[in-house]
């Protein structure tokens, strides 16, 4: 994945509080080849958890930060805050009693349109998720994916928690 790194360096750069996080994440996968999903990710849940303790102090930086990296041509850059941050931090936050709308605010203009966009697709997804039935000749299966809420009402694992909050978005 052909990255521009500088630009993801001064998305990092805004916030100060996730910067010992992102150097883990880093130190932990510099012998491979960086998984830079999972490091959108743990931003996504500092966010999501900043938010909650009511520092928000960073996020002006942040997502002006955010902003002019959707302004590059760097595509990788534009797909990796899209499904990497934004999704993440809307699936995360749906878990949550803020709920992903509270973030708007910060949100520069192009930001705002891939946000919605993102948020549009993740829609489609549950709305065909709900509609999808068996075929005919699986009539002998019951038909029951995964419950995320089900699973997190259980779940002890804090990491495991992280995990299914940021990949699976709590209906509406």
């Amino acid at each position: 994945m052909l990255l521009n790194r500088q630009v993801l360096e001064t998305i990092i750069q805004a916030v100060p509080g996730f910067r010992a996080r992102w150097d883990a994440f880093l130190k932990e996968w510099q012998s491979e080849d960086t998984p830079w999903y999972l490091g959108m990710g743990d931003l996504a849940h500092y966010v999501v958890e900043t938010y909650e303790r009511g520092n928000v102090d960073e996020f002006d930086n942040l997502f002006r930060a955010v902003e002019a990296g959707l302004q590059t041509d760097d595509e990788t850059l534009k797909e990796l805050i899209a499904i990497g941050l934004f999704e993440d931090i809307q699936n995360i936050a749906s878990h949550r009693a803020c709920g992903s709308s509270v973030f708007r605010r910060w949100l520069g203009p192009r930001s705002i349109a891939v946000w919605d966009e993102v948020d549009l697709g993740m829609k489609r997804v549950a709305a065909s998720a709900v509609q999808r039935t068996p075929r005919w000749w699986q009539f002998w299966r019951r038909h029951s994916g995964f419950d995320a809420e089900r699973a997190l009402s259980t779940v002890e694992s804090p990491e495991l928690r992280k995990i299914i909050e940021q990949m699976y978005r709590k209906p509406e």
